[in-house]
């Protein structure tokens, strides 16, 4: 049987570090191709090529980086089964929901891994992850993902909800994928491998707000955010939508101006419904943008991407509140 071919791509992170054996340290890996050597059981059945996208620890990544990545992955998409992305677990997130606006109509799986220890480390997380998301990324899979640990996740619909633990991420609103813990469960409603055409569309607006409602908001601050000239906003509000009456005025403002806004909610579970209160009618009224029940990591990249692809309030907004990867129930 051929071994499945499979791309790993280095952007940053633990697992491209190691213990040294002598001094305790921990120093970066002399070569990618040194992952393969704590791999053993994965060395018959598993062709790995190692591509260095960047090194940089996941607070310094930019759209600029989710771009390069989506680029190292069309260039390569037809020689392997299968893509590996090595990334830091602390905006794993957003980069996750990047790559499936950017590389949508996927055959193959794209699976982001991290870890919070080095590959060689006995007790760390790191050998772990990577065998996992390598397993993973040779199953009937075909869309962005995010393995850490025994569990696949949809990548459009993580959260890290853990600083320092291992189990980091969660995705309140969707199962996992994928459940390596009871020999190799798979669900249902994962998107399977079938013949289609990429759909290659990595353009993001950086200029987007995201904004945190909160008792007392002052009015200067929000006429400061929207003096600055966003070319779109994210509001995390209350429970499914609510905010206070005095915001009311600004967000006219803000949709006079044509600047999409768009609602998440604060609370860890649940979506946004414009029509549950009577004060979120107006909401409607205004143009406002429902968020549904994507994260707002996913809401922000994704306003991000649509202002690239459309130039009309209206057909952002439709953007927005369809489902497009998997990242909201319609």
């Amino acid at each position: 049987m051929a071994r499945s071919k499979i791309a790993l791509l280095y952007v940053g992170g633990s697992i491209g570090m190691k213990v040294n054996q002598k001094t305790g340290r921990i120093e970066p890996l002399e070569s990618l191709s040194e992952v393969h050597r704590f791999l053993p059981e994965l060395q018959k059945e598993v062709s790995l090529q190692f591509f260095s996208v960047a090194n940089v620890g996941s607070s310094e990544i930019t759209s600029d980086h989710w771009i390069e990545i989506a680029h190292v992955i069309k260039e390569n998409y037809n020689e392997f089964d299968g893509f590996v992305v090595v990334h830091g677990t602390n905006t794993m997130s957003y980069t996750a929901s990047a790559l499936s606006f950017a590389l949508q109509g996927l055959s193959k799986p794209v699976v982001l891994t991290g870890a919070l220890l080095p590959i060689n480390d006995l007790v760390g997380d790191g050998r772990m992850n990577i065998v996992f998301a390598i397993r993973a990324a040779q199953l009937d899979i075909a869309e962005v993902c995010v393995c850490l640990g025994p569990h696949v996740f949809r990548g459009s619909r993580i959260k890290k909800v853990e600083a320092s633990f291992m189990e980091t991420f969660e995705s309140p609103n969707c199962a996992p994928l994928i459940d390596f813990s009871r020999e190799i469960h798979t669900a249902d409603h994962r998107i399977v491998r079938r013949k289609r055409t990429l759909d290659y569309k990595p353009e993001f607006d950086a200029n987007v707000n995201l904004l945190t409602v909160y008792p007392g908001m002052p009015q200067s601050f929000l006429d400061a955010v929207l003096s600055s000239g966003p070319h779109g906003i994210v509001l995390r509000t209350y429970g499914p939508g609510m905010l206070s009456a005095d915001l009311f005025p600004w967000l006219q403002q803000v949709t006079e101006r044509k600047i999409p806004i768009v609602i998440t909610s604060q609370a860890l579970r649940g979506k946004v419904d414009l029509h549950k209160y009577r004060k979120q009618l107006t909401l409607e009224q205004l143009g406002i943008i429902s968020g549904k029940d994507m994260t707002f990591e996913c809401a922000l990249v994704k306003l991000m991407w649509a202002l690239t692809q459309a130039k009309t309030p209206l057909r952002i907004r439709d953007l927005m509140e369809r489902s497009l990867v998997g990242e909201l129930d319609d």
